[in-house]
């Protein structure tokens, strides 16, 4: 492939006020904490993993292998608090539990 040059000395580039250049590196690491210390609902893991409230129930949230493995009442290093009471409310860990489902994806489908 044939290279152009060109000397860009003495230009100026004006960027928008609500634009930054950052490194690549640093851009990474702001998408990977972007979710640190938030919660997902039900909804919005449902949303993101696009999939129907009865099977993740089924086939993620309540297989005992998953379910000892992310209930933070049976593992310390759980992200998921299951409700207390029928109807209750589910909470997510939102970085871990995106984290788990990209890791695990493989052997939650083929386990289901």
């Amino acid at each position: 492939m044939n290279k152009l040059i060109v000397n860009l000395e003495n230009i100026t580039i004006a960027l928008p006020e609500d634009k930054v250049i950052i490194e690549k590196g640093e851009y990474e690491e702001l998408k990977k904490n972007a979710n640190k210390g938030k919660y997902m609902t039900m909804n919005e893991l449902l949303e993101l993993l696009s999939v129907s409230r009865p099977w993740l129930i089924e086939h993620i949230l309540y297989r005992p292998s998953i379910k000892q493995e992310i209930d933070i009442e049976q593992n310390p290093k759980g992200f998921v608090k299951y409700p207390s009471a029928q109807g209750g409310k589910y909470l997510f860990l939102a970085s871990k539990t995106k984290e788990y489902f990209e890791k695990n994806f493989r052997e939650i489908l083929i386990g289901a």
